[in-house]
């Protein structure tokens, strides 16, 4: 496996290697999410949107395959290439799935949507996406603004102990908060001295040695590579919880994977006391 990366590292480039890796993961940990047996129901057949995709984790030996029961998903990324997709077209271009119609392709912030109205899909994907976000709460209102009523968002994120985060510290919840009262923007580098500092370079080889590395963080408004916030399950149900939003699923995926799954009802209907504590 190392040989064969090693390879693609330098025969294909970074955003290749980290297409493989993913793959590499998923064959090794098939195992479905264990509410997506449960959610599938929900999700056939219905009309979707992802942030940051196409994602492995949503593919048809992923961990939470719905791209093979959805009727359509469309995909935002933040530009028309990224390390992560290389080059992209907007239009009728997103393949989830070549046995059905590509879904529409748009380029747009994940905090900023307004090209799209608002209670257009059933339900929102990401999958290591809000880590990259300045402005998650911010981000989350976008997301959830775009689903109808009771339409499910469905989040990935790394789990910090078995990535380059591992060494860094839990986010905090005043600090999102404080993060969105400010309006904090894409072009936030606040986190840069804390990453620089603990980010495991020995984790992520795409990012080469440190140099390299605090240059490809200083042009973080190109390449979003930061993850601005670390989170665990407790912060991510806690924030799921402050939008408003009734979760449905928390799990603990190894060896990298968090999921939470949320569903947008009536305030007056929520009580996730149960994953709160509240």
């Amino acid at each position: 496996m190392i040989k064969k990366a090693v390879a693609i590292l330098y025969k294909k480039g970074p955003s290749e290697l980290i297409k493989f890796i993913f793959f590499y993961i998923i064959r090794r940990n098939p195992h479905q999410a264990k509410s997506f047996s449960h959610l599938k129901y929900f999700l056939k057949e219905k009309i979707g949107f992802e942030i940051g995709g196409p994602s492995a984790v949503f593919m048809k030996n992923g961990i939470f395959p719905v791209y093979q029961i959805a009727d359509r998903i469309d995909n935002c990324n933040f530009r028309s290439k990224t390390i992560w997709e290389g080059n992209i077209k907007d239009g009728q271009t997103f393949f989830f799935n070549l046995k059905k119609a590509p879904g529409r392709q748009f380029f747009s912030e994940a905090t900023d949507l307004d090209v799209i109205e608002s209670d257009s899909y059933d339900f929102i994907l990401s999958s290591h996406v809000l880590e990259h976000c300045a402005n998650p709460i911010l981000a989350l209102s976008e997301w959830t603004r775009l689903l109808k009523e009771n339409g499910l968002l469905i989040i990935f994120l790394p789990r910090k102990d078995h990535t380059f985060d591992h060494r860094r510290p839990i986010t905090t919840m005043e600090h999102l908060i404080s993060d969105f009262i400010t309006n904090i923007r894409e072009d936030d580098l606040t986190h840069m001295p804390e990453i620089l500092a603990l980010h495991d370079l020995e984790l992520d080889h795409a990012a080469g040695d440190f140099d390299s590395f605090k240059s490809r963080s200083l042009q973080n408004f190109e390449n979003r590579c930061f993850h601005h916030h670390v989170f665990d399950t407790e912060l991510i149900a806690k924030l799921v919880d402050y939008m408003n939003l009734q979760i449905i699923a928390l799990e603990i995926i190894p060896p990298i994977h968090l999921l939470i799954v949320a569903k947008k009802i009536s305030k007056e209907l929520i009580n996730n006391s149960i994953y709160t504590f509240k």
